[in-house]
């Protein structure tokens, strides 16, 4: 089942994630729980190697609930699940495929990781799934704002409340925000939920 046409060309459409066919060793790089994308996907695994690298508490429960039989590297949280992702593609061969599932921060995190060692995106499966909460680039100073879940938020950089577009950047991994109130200083419309 493939996702629906977002409205601005720019936003990422995520597609069901399937095994590529392809590869000669695969690495499953999990940040979030979706228990049954992973039962489907270890029920019939790829041909070659599989590493599955794990940085959500939850996943890693199901994972070894389910009796695969695939190399498992649990890390505890994102910042030491990408860095073992790294230090995983410093030593990758070519023919290596990568499927990338959780967050839009973090499979766009690690996605940025993967292109730095050369792998293309035709080599990348992501897989959006768990909260819709966005990554923020402020474009008056620089600074990436994560975890956001309101169309309104304040800059982690400058302070500056930022209005969240819905233009995401695939080079930074983020949405646009800029200052709602530049024009007229203090005027700001409501702050609502927006990405649950």
């Amino acid at each position: 089942m493939s996702a629906a046409a977002p409205s601005i060309k720019s936003q990422p459409v995520y597609h069901a994630l399937e095994w590529d066919a392809a590869g000669v060793s695969h690495l499953l790089f999990v940040a979030a729980d979706d228990r049954p994308l992973l039962e489907r996907l270890l029920a019939a695994p790829p041909r070659g190697d599989l590493t599955v690298l794990v940085t959500d508490a939850a996943a890693a429960d199901h994972l070894r609930a389910s009796g695969s039989d695939a190399h498992t590297v649990v890390e505890d949280g994102l910042a030491r699940g990408l860095e073992a992702l790294e230090s995983f593609l410093r030593t990758a061969d070519m023919g290596l495929r990568l499927y990338l599932v959780g967050c839009e921060d973090a499979i766009w995190q690690a996605a940025g990781i993967a292109a730095r060692y050369g792998m293309s995106s035709a080599e990348i499966r992501l897989f959006q799934t768990g909260t819709k909460a966005r990554p923020v680039f402020c474009v008056h100073c620089r600074a990436m704002t994560r975890g956001v879940r309101t169309n309104l938020a304040d800059c982690s950089g400058c302070g500056r409340t930022l209005f969240v577009r819905d233009h995401f950047s695939r080079r930074l991994g983020a949405y646009m925000g800029f200052q709602i109130d530049a024009e007229e200083p203090g005027v700001k419309p409501p702050v609502e939920v927006a990405y649950p």
